[in-house]
């Protein structure tokens, strides 16, 4: 039988439909954007619990499961945009707003508009948080399961909730092994916000911080290095002059003798009697002792008869810092006491450093934002400051 023209077109019009349609499905499963491609799948996180966690690839609805170092890390990474709520101690309205000496709340004024959903003991209200509608659950977590559990507390909330759970470690400055931690901690927000970069960023910003600190002290030698006494220090609230760290940071960093020095990181009550008997070269009280309201606050024992031999008293070399620990630790002010501490026992090695602008450039890194007044307003102006009411 003769084809017709029609005929003849027939398939090579067919052949160019098929073409088209696969070119097309192409499109819609590879979008691309210049000359890379960006995958529409959900993104698996690996968390602290070592759990795949599948959530949408594009985040800007958080909650955390409790406040304090969570909402803080969010906001270090710069997605305070993303919170949709708060629990009860980071929220403005809170009792202790008046005092409130955290960059990351002082920063972020906007989250006086948003629900609170827990306690600030961090009992959460299921209900509320999902009512707020997150994408994902941040929550503090371990490393390592110590306890045996055959269930997460993450997979409990997941399971509660219905909302992927994603749980980061806490990490702490002290240790090399402390902060990888840390900096996993931001690896892990980094990568479900979309924020890699700046988890990257504010990690080396640190290494290189506690680099520059350690270098400017290190060679001095041991039986040249000052001795101090860090008093004052917060733990579940505001404490007296007795209250110390074993293992302070600022002290560490700077190569300065703490006379309270041992083998863990926690505060403890030190003895007046061995204050006195080691009679420190000098004296750092933590602003956050002016909170006292059961004992007396450390900036009113000092002025005691009690110590008025000491050294430090004497010659006035006893100081204020900032207040760190309110929430767990706000490490931008843990760098910033240590610049203090630096310039105040070893003047010579820091004499390029104006404490106060030096905290300002840190609270930016962290928060986005010079706090160090605001901080400080709420500590009587005391900061960085010689206390007036000891010695000459």
């Amino acid at each position: 039988m003769r084809k017709t023209a029609h005929q003849d077109l027939v398939f090579p019009v067919l052949g160019i439909l098929l073409i088209l349609l696969a070119i097309a499905g192409c499109i819609q499963n590879d979008v691309h954007t210049g000359d890379s491609a960006v995958s529409t799948s959900p993104l698996v996180i690996t968390d602290a619990y070592g759990r795949a966690v599948t959530i949408p690839e594009d985040i800007n609805r958080v909650v955390c499961s409790a406040g304090g170092p969570c909402v803080r890390y969010i906001v270090y990474l710069d997605a305070a945009d993303t919170l949709v709520g708060v629990d009860s101690g980071d929220h403005p309205d809170s009792s202790a707003s008046s005092r409130d000496t955290r960059s990351y709340t002082l920063a972020n004024p906007q989250f006086a508009a948003l629900p609170v959903l827990s306690s600030a003991s961090g009992s959460a209200n299921i209900e509320t948080f999902v009512t707020a509608k997150p994408q994902v659950i941040f929550m503090m977590g371990s490393a390592t399961n110590m306890t045996g559990e055959t269930t997460s507390p993450a997979d409990a909330l997941e399971e509660r909730t219905g909302i992927p759970v994603i749980a980061i470690p806490q990490g702490s400055y002290t240790t090399p092994e402390g902060r990888a931690e840390l900096y996993s901690s931001y690896r892990i927000i980094g990568k479900a916000l979309g924020r890699q970069d700046r988890a990257e960023k504010l990690s080396q910003y640190i290494e290189t911080t506690i680099t520059d600190l350690e270098r400017r002290t290190q060679d001095i030698p041991e039986s040249e290095q000052k001795t101090a006494y860090i008093g004052g220090l917060s733990y579940g609230g505001s404490h007296g002059l007795m209250s110390t760290q074993t293992s302070y940071p600022p002290f560490l960093w700077t190569h300065v003798k703490n006379i309270a020095n041992g083998t863990v990181t926690q505060t403890t009550t030190y003895s007046k009697e061995s204050l006195i008997y080691a009679d420190p070269d000098f004296i750092f009280i933590d602003a956050g002792t002016l909170g006292v309201t059961s004992e007396i606050g450390g900036f009113e024992d000092i002025r005691s008869p009690v110590f008025a031999e000491l050294k430090a008293v004497k010659s006035g070399n006893v100081y204020a810092t900032l207040p760190y620990n309110y929430r767990s630790s706000n490490l931008d002010t843990i760098l910033a006491d240590a610049y203090f501490v630096g310039k105040t026992v070893y003047p010579e090695r820091f004499s390029d450093i104006n404490p106060e602008k030096k905290a300002d450039e840190i609270y930016s890194m962290f928060v986005n934002k010079p706090v160090f007044r605001e901080i400080n307003a709420n500590c009587n102006n005391l900061g960085f400051t010689r206390f007036s009411g000891s010695g000459s």
